[in-house]
């Protein structure tokens, strides 16, 4: 499943955090700011007070021996004013003009070039006048109490994030992930349904969801077993009746027969009841196999053999449908192969063919050791329509009239538990062509 979706649900919350970042972080800045500027302004007016101040209390001359000095351990400038005329000449007339416009009731001035002044009155008429740099927008950034507010004010935020994705991105995820296999999903709980709030509820939601699919898939399974068990049983009496007709027929003639006419019966009736006996056991093999597959014992076996007595069995139904089989196959092709099921395989393919020429016909077994063993089944009938290319090993799947459709689905789930495979198409010429593959034998004899 994508999480397309999903993922434009954890956009929307990251985009949202990424906003509160950038705001907060910008917010913080300026609040930072602020407060920093006021913080500084009280202290630049605290130093000009205080210096004003000392300056009276000593007595000191307002001269520029006085004023240097001092300006130095300040790390400021330090001028005298009396009655608005600077003692000391000013090199820039534009600062001098701002500085003689400054009273004592203007509090901090800025000046040009980031500078700001102050001024103090020491007695009246003489004035002290402090000139500062203030320090660049871009130089408080790098302040390192800046810094660690930010660095402070981000880290919350990290955790704030994390708490929100264990909380709700990771839950909803996780749910996410499980929805598309609710009705096979096996894991007894979800994490997050002991929770009270809207996730545990949806959890429980999808848990309670899981348990009713659950019952809606035994109650399915149980139906579809009924059904199953009831075409089974429907096809089993089906196909078994006619042997068993058959096998009525010929045992009420060998009963019938004078002692004279007995040996004559025999020869007729006895291969019938054979054949027909073997019919009905591989009929009842094949339903076995249905109900019970397990895996097969293998041995190594004669493949020209197994075919043999094969085609033996079906003897007589063969020449019944005017039917000739011919064998090549080579008596050294072997395989691994468990010798019951094998033989149900190739009896299921040799009773297809002959009943696909119910009036006259021709099948050919070949048989071939390559990478592989291989057994060819060519007959002359109609071969296979196109939708029977696509559908042959489906159960239950039959164009004949009154067929069930268990031959070829058989053969090929005994063939694929041996390893090999089955495969179905048809002549170039005319017929149907069946392919029976097989590893060749590992096992010494």
């Amino acid at each position: 499943m994508s999480f397309r979706p999903f993922s434009a649900f954890w956009s929307r919350i990251a985009l949202s955090f990424l906003l509160f970042v950038a705001m907060g972080s910008t917010a913080l800045v300026l609040w930072l700011q602020t407060m920093a500027q006021r913080e500084s302004e009280h202290v630049f007016t605290a130093q000009a007070r205080t210096n004003a101040q000392f300056i009276k209390g000593a007595h000191l001359p307002p001269t520029s021996r006085v004023a240097e000095p001092l300006g130095q351990v300040l790390g400021m400038q330090m001028f005298f004013r009396r009655n608005g005329n600077p003692l000391i000449p000013l090199p820039d007339r534009a600062v001098a003009t701002q500085l003689a416009a400054l009273t004592p009731e203007n509090g901090i001035v800025r000046l040009a070039a980031n500078t700001e002044a102050i001024a103090m009155p020491i007695e009246p008429g003489l004035d002290l006048l402090l000139v500062r740099s203030v320090e660049p927008g871009k130089g408080f950034l790098q302040h390192p109490s800046t810094l660690a507010v930010l660095g402070s004010f981000w880290l919350l935020s990290l955790a704030l994030a994390w708490s929100v994705t264990r909380g709700v991105v990771r839950p909803l995820r996780l749910l996410a992930s499980r929805l598309p296999e609710i009705e096979y999903d096996a894991e007894p709980s979800l994490p997050g349904a002991e929770r009270n709030d809207e996730i545990g509820q949806v959890a429980r939601a999808y848990l309670a969801a899981r348990a009713q699919l659950a019952m809606e898939r035994e109650r399915r399974i149980a139906a579809e077993r009924f059904a199953l068990l009831g075409r089974m049983a429907t096809g089993l009496a089906h196909e078994i009746h006619n042997p068993l007709s058959a096998i009525r027929l010929h045992t009420q003639l060998l009963a019938s027969a004078a002692p004279d006419e007995l040996a004559s019966a025999n020869a007729e009736s006895v291969p019938v009841l054979l054949s027909e006996a073997a019919r009905i056991e591989s009929l009842v093999n094949q339903w076995m196999f249905l109900a019970r597959p397990t895996p097969p014992q293998v041995s190594r076996t004669n493949l020209q053999e197994i075919v043999a007595n094969v085609v033996q069995t079906h003897t007589a139904l063969a020449r019944h449908a005017g039917v000739e089989i011919a064998m090549d196959i080579p008596c050294d092709l072997h395989a691994d192969v468990d010798r019951r099921r094998f033989v149900q395989a190739v009896s299921n393919v040799v009773l297809n063919a002959i009943q696909a020429m119910p009036g006259d016909g021709r099948l050919v077994i070949g048989g071939t050791a390559g990478s592989d063993a291989r057994l060819v089944f060519q007959d002359t009938g109609a071969g296979f329509s196109p939708a029977a290319l696509g559908r042959y090993a489906e159960l239950f799947y039959s164009e004949k009239e009154g067929g069930m459709g268990i031959g070829l689905s058989v053969s090929a789930e005994i063939l694929k538990a041996h390893g090999g495979a089955l495969l179905v198409e048809n002549a170039p010429s005319l017929g149907a062509k069946v392919t029976l593959t097989l590893p060749l034998s590992k096992l010494h004899s």
